[in-house]
């Protein structure tokens, strides 16, 4: 199993620390690709802001990094759903696209306190005729684990081939790119008003927006925003 923490993981090489921000770097087995993990901790009182902030396909372009469209094709429940992602790559590059089975998993004990979301591509999803290049292999790891306090570690590890003629050096380049903007974008954004104080009853986390807070505060007299 994926470890939320790559100090845990000894192949894992730290490449850059930048506004407290870490990506590490490691090889693959017979790729000519690279991995890359993003590793941010921020204060986090209201845990269920990031699911609403990733329930929101519109906006997922606002922070998740080279990425143009996101539609949801179809789900299994709200923990195991399909997407498709539409790309924006920088020149020369042409865009791409990718069908993602996205499966979410919560762990709540002392030794793995958190959520991940692991996805992977799939291709019988995928429109025929799209006028997009097809991602032939992308899959990672997502989500946060708990620290002490109203602290998380948040975490964000790609593995991609994009296909085409691309040189190797130029697609470790990009891929580098992804989990650093898209966790520092990430932490810009969640904090807007439509993502705060919402409730999700599929996961069981941290925030106001949890029933038990809301009825005290119906109680006092104010309002709440709550969400089967």
């Amino acid at each position: 199993m994926t470890s939320a923490n790559p100090q845990e993981q000894n192949d894992w090489t730290l490449a850059s620390d930048i506004r407290g921000i870490r990506v590490y770097v490691r090889n693959q087995p017979g790729s000519r690709l690279k991995a890359f993990r993003a590793v941010m901790r921020m204060e986090l009182a209201d845990e269920y802001a990031l699911v609403a902030l990733s329930n929101d396909y519109p906006n997922l372009p606002d922070w998740i990094h080279f990425i143009r469209h996101v539609e949801e094709l179809q789900r299994e429940g709200p923990l195991r759903r399909w997407l498709r992602f539409i790309t924006r790559l920088p020149w020369p590059l042409h865009d791409r696209d990718v069908v993602l089975r996205l499966d979410v998993e919560q762990h709540r004990d002392e030794h793995d306190d958190g959520v991940r979301v692991r996805f992977h591509n799939v291709d019988d999803l995928l429109p025929r005729d799209s006028g997009y290049l097809t991602v032939p292999e992308l899959h990672g790891i997502s989500g946060f684990r708990r620290l002490p306090g109203h602290e998380i570690e948040l975490f964000y590890e790609l593995s991609l081939d994009p296909g085409g003629r691309i040189p190797a050096w130029l697609a470790n380049r990009v891929l580098r790119d992804a989990p650093f903007f898209t966790l520092e974008r990430l932490r810009q954004v969640l904090h807007r008003p439509e993502y705060q104080g919402r409730y999700f009853d599929y996961l069981d986390l941290d925030g106001p927006g949890r029933r038990e807070h809301a009825a005290t505060r119906d109680d006092a007299g104010s309002s709440s925003s709550r969400e089967p």
